[in-house]
């Protein structure tokens, strides 16, 4: 399993940096093919990196996108639970007021909505592990 991977986890769950998932997925998904699935994954960050910034309207376009392109991969891939990440990214989504769907607001009415944590839910033991052991680099 490709470092990037490990990465992306642990930037995505620890962190809570959905631009550094976005960066490693991204180097990831243009050295393997550029797989559906990983430009699925790199959407599913990049629509929370939006909406934590109050793009409700761009994170919304987003998501609709990476759902798009993980479910072909569903249940599992390398690992993650893809069915796992999509119900808790919906639930996110699904508490965002629906006149915000097409508008830019600021941070803090996202951060005052107390949205749920959106977590890559790992089901392989040894990615759970190496993801536990991760250490960021400085260019990470």
């Amino acid at each position: 399993m490709d470092e990037r991977l490990v990465a992306y986890v642990y930037f995505f769950n620890v962190q809570r940096d959905y631009y550094e998932c976005h960066e490693v997925g991204e180097s990831l998904w243009l050295d393997t093919g550029r797989p559906v699935v990983l430009k699925g994954l790199i959407q599913a960050a990049v629509c929370l990196y939006h909406l934590q910034n109050g793009n409700v309207r761009g994170g919304t376009a987003m998501w609709s996108r990476a759902r798009s392109y993980l479910q072909p991969a569903l249940p599992i891939y390398e690992g993650i639970d893809l069915a796992q990440l999509t119900q808790d990214i919906g639930a996110v989504f699904a508490r965002v007021p629906i006149d915000w769907i097409d508008r830019i607001v600021t941070p803090d009415l996202i951060a005052a909505l107390d949205l749920p944590v959106a977590s890559v839910c790992v089901v392989d033991d040894s990615l759970a592990q190496r993801v536990a052991q991760y250490q960021p680099t400085p260019q990470d």
